[in-house]
């Protein structure tokens, strides 16, 4: 009977204790470290070629909890090289940053694991350098993003966080020394998986 009544309170403890350790991140202010992978949906990711190859990317940013279940999130993501073919074979490799600007609405926020979905405006440029040693600039464009995910609260400071996204922007010119030479298409899936820290409500009170 004791041991009944002391694993009782024991659970009783522990699941009172899993919610206060989430408890929401209104007003709370958040770091986010992530890495995974990119890969572009366009078979022309660059104009004239046939494909491209996923990539590792990385990258981080800020998330602001507003409300009960409402965030907003700057996020950087970085893709580190991607190889970019034409009939088969290798003949550019890519690299590309998408600067993200988004809102986030979270489900159960009080709760340690908690699903979330948001959408925002991206911001995309990148660099390319042909096989024979050619520089190119990816100019800048623009487009948005679809994204869902979750994050698992271990403290109430620390969440692991899973990420899948859209991204999808207009076609943005490709340049040498100033001179347009073709477009690019950064129509891409975005996974990733990583950490997050959270400030207290009032951290300089």
């Amino acid at each position: 009977m004791r041991r009944a009544i002391f694993f009782s309170a024991t659970l009783a403890i522990l699941m009172a204790a899993g919610t206060a350790l989430a408890a929401g991140i209104d007003g709370r202010f958040g770091i986010t470290g992530k890495a995974g992978a990119l890969v572009p949906l366009q078979d022309s990711f660059i104009s004239s070629t046939s494909g491209a190859d996923p990539g590792f990317a990385a990258g981080g940013g800020f998330i602001f909890g507003f409300c009960k279940g409402l965030a907003a999130e700057l996020d950087v993501t970085r893709l580190m090289k991607s190889n970019v073919n034409s009939s088969g074979n290798k003949v550019f490799e890519a690299a590309l940053t998408d600067v993200a600007l988004g809102l986030q609405y979270r489900f159960a926020p009080d709760n340690r694991l908690v699903p979330f979905v948001g959408g925002g405006a991206d911001f995309i440029k990148g660099q390319l350098k042909s096989t024979a040693g050619l520089d190119y600039d990816l100019d800048w464009t623009v487009g948005g993003h679809v994204n869902l995910g979750l994050d698992y609260f271990v403290t109430r400071g620390i969440a692991f966080t899973t990420d899948i996204r859209g991204l999808f922007a207009s076609d943005g010119d490709v340049n040498r020394s100033g001179t347009k030479v073709g477009k690019y298409d950064p129509m891409s899936f975005i996974g990733t998986v990583g950490i997050r820290l959270f400030l207290p409500e009032h951290p300089f009170e």
